[in-house]
This record gives C-alpha cells, sequence and structure tokens, in this order.
C-alpha cells in the first residue's frame, strides 16, 4: 500500500493554490460561498465578490478565523464600472489575478408569455455580459502577469437539455451564451497558459433554489421520476469540489470544456 503521507503530498501539489489570488463572484451565500471556502481550504487568497457587501464581510472574516486569506469586495455585475472597480480593488489587495469563478447570474424566473423584455435584457446584461466583463478583466490581468490562469464559469445543463418549463427560457439562453464564451475564450488564449472552462450544475439544493421552488409553480423534466439516475439534486460542496478541478493544476491540460454535475440527468 502506498504510504498516506505520500498521497496526502501528491494530492496537495494536483489541488493546491497556494498564494494564488482567485475572485468568485456571487459568494456571499450558496455555492459562491462553498466554492470560496474551499479554494481558501487549498491556499487561494479569496476575493468574495458580491453586491451583498455585508455578506461578503460575513463570509471574509469566516474564512480568516479559519485560518484562510479573503478579501471581501462589492460588484454589481449589471454595471461595467462596478466590475471594473473590483478589478482595481484587487489589484491593490493582492496585485494580480489566477483563478476566476464566475458564479454571480441573474436567477429571477418567469413564464414565456409573462416575461418583460426589461426581465429579459437584465437577464443577459448580469449573466452573459457580466461574465464576459469579468473574464476581459481577468485575461488582462493573467496575461500581463506571465503566468496563466484559469476562468471557471458556472452555467447549468439547461443551456444544454432542457430541465425547467416556462420560467427558465431567458436564464438558459443567457447560460447558453456563456458556454459559448467558454469554449470561445478557451481556445483563444490556450497557447498562454489561460484556461476557460464551464461546471453545468443540476438542481441543487441551496438558498436560491428553495426561495424558486416556493414562488413558482415548477414543472419540466429536471423534476420527471427517474429523471436524475443517482437519485438526489446536488448538494453545492459537490458542484463546488468540480470547480476546484478546474481551477486547479489537476486540470492544466484541459480547456474549453463543459461539464455537467448533473446525478446523470443529461444521460437519462
Amino acid at each position: 500500500m502506498i504510504d498516506q503521507n505520500r498521497i496526502g503530498t501528491r494530492l496537495a501539489g494536483i489541488f493546491e493554490l497556494t498564494d494564488r489570488v482567485a475572485i468568485v463572484t456571487g459568494s456571499a451565500q450558496g455555492l459562491g460561498r462553498d466554492t470560496a471556502w474551499l479554494l481558501a481550504e487549498v491556499g487561494a487568497r479569496t476575493v468574495i465578490a458580491d453586491f451583498n457587501v455585508e455578506g461578503a464581510k460575513a463570509v471574509a472574516t469566516q474564512i480568516e478565523t479559519a485560518g484562510g486569506i479573503a478579501f471581501p469586495c462589492h460588484v454589481d455585475l449589471s454595471s461595467e464600472e462596478s466590475i471594473k472597480r473590483m478589478f482595481e480593488a484587487v489589484d491593490g489587495q493582492f496585485g494580480c489575478v489566477d483563478v476566476l469563478v464566475n458564479n454571480v447570474a441573474d436567477r429571477s424566473k418567469a413564464e414565456f408569455f409573462d416575461m418583460t423584455v426589461a426581465e429579459w435584457d437584465r437577464m443577459f446584461n448580469v449573466t452573459a455580459r457580466g461574465t464576459f466583463l469579468c473574464c476581459r478583466e481577468a485575461v488582462t490581468r493573467m496575461r500581463r502577469g506571465g503566468r496563466g490562469g484559469s476562468i471557471v464559469n458556472i452555467s447549468t445543463v439547461g443551456a444544454v437539455r432542457t430541465t425547467l418549463w416556462g420560467v427558465n427560457a431567458h436564464y438558459d439562453a443567457a447560460k447558453s451564451a456563456v458556454d459559448s464564451l467558454t469554449r470561445t475564450l478557451g481556445g483563444e488564449f490556450a497557447s498562454e497558459g489561460i484556461r476557460v472552462n464551464s461546471v453545468l450544475p443540476g438542481g441543487m439544493a441551496s438558498e436560491g433554489a428553495r426561495n424558486i421552488s416556493a414562488a413558482f409553480k415548477i414543472r419540466g423534466p429536471m423534476i420527471g421520476p427517474g429523471r436524475i439516475p443517482m437519485g438526489r439534486i446536488a448538494d453545492p460542496k459537490e458542484v463546488a469540489q468540480a470547480v476546484l478541478f478546474f481551477a486547479s493544476p489537476a486540470s492544466r491540460y484541459i480547456t474549453g470544456q463543459l461539464l455537467g454535475v448533473d446525478g446523470g440527468f443529461m444521460v437519462s
């Protein structure tokens, strides 16, 4: 049997992000919070970027109390100026960016025939345009730093397969745009060591999902009997582990890929 200490050292070398700077948008709660915690656990200096400043401060305090390094920062993904200010604040605090996790999305729901143009536009402004703007700022800094980097975009299996009827048309369409951006940027900047990949969660047991279920009559393939072969929706921590894989050296030869973390939904 291989010595346990050797295993630990080897795994640390594959997954650790010691002294790397990782920005996680929307990390005051849910998947973003769990992702920020996990990246901090493997050594990253983690930026807790969120519209909810007090929530971001609380998460950063918890991480630092546990021995990690975290920096809370306000960002409004619908505003180019706010995004630029956030990256400038990170420049001032840490001087570089090595990992960007684009987790923020407008999670609003609307039935197709009730959806306003304003709701459609806000979804794309936050989810697709916001991701584009964050990628542009991050790639600029990664190229300047000269040591590559990793961008992980949080998408959804709904960008590839219909999950819910009625309420998700704008959300799924915007996430499809995010995945297209992933493939394009993953190829364009690969030669510079900058990798771009997407993680596509299925259902998650998160605060946001509970709020949506309480407000809308949820229907569609995702809730059909047997459509999730593993028999349950994901714990956000399980999705965060896929994000760590893409953020870390463990995936250093992977770019432009879409990884479903869906309990088998897409193959059912």
